[in-house]
């Protein structure tokens, strides 16, 4: 899934109930007698295994209800009273155990429900089920779902302004009970069989092809679907819509399709042809087929995620998977590209093979994320995607800095603490430490060892460790099939040098390397101290905050790389204790550690270390590559936020960004820079904040003047040119306004028909969206407007606007859902938080709206976690520091005073403060000295 959003709650019922039952939770059967519930954990008993699922399901959505049947063939392994499975919100009106060939009689169940735990007991008094095959039939009911999980209701509006009803599913992780009752936990893999029924007006598209419809009575027709291989439930699929598709054969004879409203139908021909392309690319690069007939791509109108990787069916956010040749930019196709880069890598991990439980997540996420990039890398090299993934990297180590992270691998049990971890450790560190394994083993050595894991562990579930056993002596492993012979020549060829000249070692042990990366949390500090031809090395936990004590113990096995003035060749040196030495061959002037951010830490410099890397960026900072001097800008700002550098020097380094022209390290000024005005913004210090504004915009000044108003130049010339104009823009740079006004007054006068260079679209509009009269024209262009790609920038430029009741009435509206999507509502309140003029709006609507945002989103999902951060992480006063933590102090557990993105939101409230507070008279006498 990407993006993520991912849901549910947990009460402390659970608890409760079992200690007042001891150790059995009481429920209520259906004659209201009272009974102990006979399982008391959160995990179901391995006592019973699912084998077959025969599911049919009837919405109807005119009453938005739903009916099904499910008869579940189970192996029971040993003899049990009762057999306990999921089911959350359903009604369970009938329970029988079907006769076998010796017993014809069917016996009737009775149901016993616990809420807390989304379980249900089926049990006849005095019966035993026996070990062996049993077949269990289950009716139910229920109404559509009003959240964006389960089995749950969507709409979008025509051209013509009618309303069109839709149902559509997303189970990961824990939603698929409330859809039907089953065993829905990853390992439970079973085989499905779907039936769908409807009215003629729909269709409805499963896992796998239709094999039929069968016509019923009263006009009900019933699509039945071929059997689906063996997979767990949270990738089970099916929608009921009237959408309208497009088709395309893959070169390995795979159908694929697109399906998206009919209106927008125009607009799938893009995701088609890369979905093709990528389909085929997995197929050749994971040397394994892809095991089904078809793989559909659904744009759904509402969607909280990002994308969803269903098997044969991934579904998509429309802005995900439409684009719109006209309207849609150089960073929307690149966006699209990567989205279906990852759900298609999830077809190969997550799918074929699955994480044991969800403590491994990452094993699914970070690896789809990292395949984005290898993929779209070989795929779409025109798309230069390489630029981007250190930001990915970055990101990560921003939440891996704080003591409130987690490890990648993290114990998890109730699904709150599930929906947790789809976080920026699981997919973006995740990805970021599987990249660092790669350039270690080096990527033949990585590639075959994942067919290895791939092809041992399919349709089957793993943990950590069987990974780390299919990387390590990929030489001397079986069960390569048909990838051997290609890796008999590359062994051969490579025994006396894998990995790449690391170590003397014969062989590597990949295990007790990672375990150190992916079994606790952080990251190290490296510390390099060059002494004529001596490097001395240490490593400790890098951790902003007071509890620096708690990182003593703290040790990494870190595949180190670097470079020198003497030698642009990439050296390498394995550090596995907290303290160690190397020697030159000859002094250098300066030393460069973790080449192109291909690891996953930080460094320090001491001894006029930072001083030479300074001086040589300002000579010729060409000598380092564009990844290099966005490490460079990233990490000695990060080093100042735990006292290692002093802010002036920093800022110095800064200073050489007036002859940078590449993306990565422009826009990662802007990520170090722009947050301390912004932090400024939301504190009486004008005068400071002006002055460091108006500095950016003279450090930016000859790249801001060499851009064009076009859409001329490669995807990152494009995106930066977008990134730079609005800056300038909402700095109120002259030329930039008055170019922005000009073009804005001259498309509205066409009535919205001129043609705008898609990369500056938004800089007009956000200009545009500055008076009462502009933003009035933007808003009936958006409601008009069938380009998802459109509609973002318009509504972004919306949310930029310094008009306070503007927002407001944003704001309100997201919550409706009428003419914002509620979909949209927690980037929109992210958005208004970080406008000036509306972060008091945002965060009073927070509070008063909380109850509302967690039952509508879910309780642990991505969306409400990045709701908490990114509406507070711009506070740095102890006034804001104790507002946040009374409010979500006062909450109770169900409502999410547990999670843990509120523990990240106090702890960047409170760097926040220490920031400031050793920062500001540093940065206005380096101001004063520099502006004057």
């Amino acid at each position: 899934m990407l993006f993520l959003a991912k849901y549910f709650h947990f009460t402390l019922v659970a608890l409760f109930c079992a200690l007042f039952a001891g150790n059995h939770a009481m429920t209520v059967n259906k004659n209201k007698t009272v009974l102990p519930f006979p399982w008391d954990k959160m995990r179901l008993p391995e006592i019973v295994k699912p084998q077959h699922y025969d599911l049919l399901i009837h919405p109807n959505l005119t009453s938005l209800t739903f009916t099904g049947e499910v008869q579940i063939q189970i192996e029971v392994k040993q003899d049990t009273r009762a057999i306990i499975l999921h089911s959350k919100n359903l009604q369970v009106s009938k329970a029988l155990l079907l006769g076998s060939r010796q017993h014809h009689h069917h016996q009737d169940l009775q149901i016993s429900e616990f809420e807390a735990n989304e379980q249900i007991a089926l049990f006849s008094e005095g019966f035993t089920f026996e070990k062996g095959s049993h077949v269990v039939h289950l009716e139910f009911y229920a109404n559509l779902s009003d959240s964006f999980h389960g089995f749950y209701k969507g709409q979008y509006t025509t051209n013509s302004g009618e309303v069109r009803m839709l149902a559509s599913t997303q189970f990961e992780p824990t939603h698929a009970r409330a859809a039907f009752p089953c065993f829905d936990e990853p390992a439970f893999k079973a085989n499905f069989t779907i039936r769908v029924r409807r009215e003629s007006r729909h269709i409805s598209i499963s896992n796998m092809p239709k094999l039929r419809t069968v016509e019923l009575a009263d006009g009900i027709l019933e699509d039945q679907f071929d059997t689906m291989v063996k997979m767990s439930t949270y990738l089970v699929a099916f929608i009921i819509c009237d959408f309208h598709s497009i088709s395309k054969k893959s070169q390995h004879g795979v159908e694929i399709s697109v399906y998206t409203v009919p209106e927008k139908i125009s607009q799938a021909e893009y995701a088609l042809d890369t979905a093709v392309t990528m389909l085929d690319f997995y197929d050749e690069y994971f040397d394994i087929p892809y095991p089904l007939p078809k793989h559909d791509l659904a744009a759904i109108p509402d969607f909280q995620s990002g994308a969803m990787e269903n098997w044969g069916l991934s579904t998509y956010r429309e802005s995900g998977l439409l684009f719109d040749p006209e309207k849609s930019s150089s960073s929307d196709k690149l966006g699209i590209t990567k989205v279906i880069a990852h759900e298609l890598a999830h077809q190969w991990f997550g799918n074929l093979v699955t994480m044991q439980w969800w403590n491994d997540l990452w094993l699914n996420e970070g690896f789809a994320k990292f395949m984005e990039y290898v993929s779209v890398n070989i795929t779409h090299p025109e798309l230069q995607v390489n630029d981007y993934f250190l930001e990915k990297c970055f990101t990560a180590l921003s939440v891996d800095s704080l003591s409130s992270s987690h490890p990648v691998s993290t114990p998890v049990e109730n699904p709150a603490e599930i929906s947790e971890m789809f976080d920026d450790v699981s997919y973006r560190k995740g990805a970021c430490i599987l990249n660092m394994l790669r350039d270690f083993l080096t990527p033949e050595v990585f590639k075959y060892g994942i067919i290895n894991y791939l092809k041992k562990h399919s349709y089957q579930n793993t943990v950590n460790s069987h990974l780390w056993e299919s990387l390590t002596n990929i030489c001397t492993s079986d069960g390569l099939d048909s990838g051997r012979l290609k890796l008999d020549g590359f062994c051969s060829k490579h025994t006396a040098e894998t990995p790449a000249s690391w170590f003397k070692e014969d062989s590597v042990d990949v295990g007790a390397i990672m375990d150190t990366w992916t079994l606790q949390e952080g990251f190290p500090l490296i510390t390099v101290e060059v002494k004529g031809q001596e490097v001395t090395l240490k490593q400790e936990r890098f951790l902003k905050g007071a509890e620096s004590s708690n990182s003593s113990s703290f040790l990494w096995q870190v595949p180190l790389t670097y470079i020198t003035s003497g030698s642009n060749a990439v050296q390498r040196f394995l550090l596995k204790t907290e303290r160690d030495v190397f020697y030159l061959p000859e002094k250098v002037e300066w030393i460069k550690f973790n080449v192109d951010l291909r690891g996953y830490y930080i460094v320090h410099y001491e001894s006029g270390g930072w001083d030479c890397l300074i001086k040589q960026l300002r000579m010729n900072h060409t000598v380092f590559s564009s990844n290099d001097r966005a490490s460079l800008i990233h990490d000695i700002f990060q080093l100042v936020s735990i006292e290692k550098v002093p802010l002036d020097k920093a800022l110095n380094l800064s200073l050489y960004l007036s002859k940078e022209s590449e993306i990565m390290p422009v826009t990662q000024g802007f990520s170090e820079l722009v947050p301390l005005y912004k932090l400024m913004e939301k504190r009486d210090m004008q005068e400071l904040e002006n002055q460091l504004k108006s500095h950016l915009v003279k450090l930016f000044q000859p790249l801001i003047d060499r851009q064009s108003w076009s859409d001329n130049g490669s995807v990152s010339e494009r995106m930066l040119r977008n990134y730079l104009l609005l800056f300038a823009c909402v700095r109120r740079y002259p030329s930039c306004v008055s170019t922005a006004t000009q073009l804005f007054h001259k498309w509205k006068e066409s009535d919205g028909k001129m043609w705008l260079p898609t990369d500056v679209s938004l800089v007009v509009y956000t200009e545009g969206a500055r008076t009462d009269d502009g933003w009035d024209f933007l808003l009936e262009k958006y409601k008009r407007s069938v380009s998802p790609s459109e509609k973002w920038m318009i509504k972004a430029a919306l949310s930029y606007s310094p008009l306070a009741h503007k927002l407001q009435w944003l704001l309100e509206r997201s919550s409706e859902g009428e003419i914002m999507k509620t979909q949209d509502l927690p980037s929109m309140l992210i958005s208004v938080s970080k406008n000036p003029k509306g972060f008091k709006l945002a965060w009073d609507f927070l509070k008063s709206n909380w109850g509302k945002l967690v039952k509508k989103f879910d309780l642990g999902s991505s969306a409400i976690s990045r709701v908490v951060v990114g509406v507070t992480d711009q506070y740095s006063t102890k006034e804001m520091l104790d507002e946040v933590e009374l409010f979500f102090g006062s909450l109770a557990q169900d409502q999410g005073s547990g999670l843990r993105s509120i523990q990240q939101a106090l702890e960047k409230i409170q760097q926040n403060i220490l920031w400031m507070d050793r920062n500001v008279p540093l940065l206005k006498a380096w101001l004063d000295h520099h502006t004057s």
